[in-house]
């Protein structure tokens, strides 16, 4: 008669231990660089959103920048409200678009409130943006890439880019500070200043 061999109890049990460990250490690095990488793909369509929006009013307006639109004169908020699919305006509340509580950096650095100084806007694909236009014409555009919903911390799922008059994206805001001082003061800052041009220097992986 042949003799038929199995696996043990006790053999089955351990087995499904390794396995319970193994996934604990793996599983929560896998989601990570998951959400990691879709916070990334939200960011640059709503950077490509933004330029092709502008392209279109440049085109039809047959001028050759941006300052010379009258969208860009009058309301620059009209990129979204004519351009942009969006759900919701919040004016200079931020909240239902932006989190409403503070927003954290990465790193050491202080936490800190969002307000948007005009109307914010939640977009159709959940993400939250602000467009501020300063006294030297430069947009400085902020994004939260899923809205009020977490983790809410700068360089995460908060960013901050930027417009300059002639319709182009740009990673820093200029105007006497260095892109390469943004970049490294990327992880202390609750609104993410300095991490697009990290990110597009890095081929786009979030890896800090």
């Amino acid at each position: 008669m042949k003799k038929l061999s199995a696996f043990t109890l006790s053999e089955v049990l351990i087995t499904l231990s390794i396995i319970g460990v193994i996934s604990a250490l793996t599983v929560p690095t896998l989601i990570n660089s998951y959400q990691k990488k879709t916070q990334v793909v939200q960011l640059r369509k709503v950077m490509n959103d933004v330029a092709n929006a502008i392209d279109m009013y440049i085109t039809e307006e047959g001028k050759s920048k941006f300052s010379a639109t009258s969208y860009y004169k009058n309301s620059i908020n009209s990129l979204v409200t004519q351009k942009l699919k969006y759900v919701k305006s919040c004016s200079a509340n931020t909240t239902g678009c932006f989190a409403s509580e503070n927003y954290l950096p990465i790193g050491s650095g202080d936490a800190a409130e969002f307000k948007c100084a005009g109307t914010s806007y939640l977009l159709a694909n959940s993400a939250a943006i602000c467009l501020t236009k300063n006294a030297n014409g430069i947009i400085t555009v902020n994004v939260d890439t899923n809205g009020p919903d977490g983790p809410n911390i700068g360089g995460r799922d908060m960013f901050e880019f930027y417009v300059n008059s002639l319709g182009e994206i740009r990673y820093c805001s200029g105007g006497g500070i260095t892109c390469d001082t943004e970049k490294t003061g990327c992880t202390g800052s609750a609104t993410g200043k300095g991490c697009a041009q990290t990110l597009a220097e890095n081929a786009w992986v979030m890896n800090y």
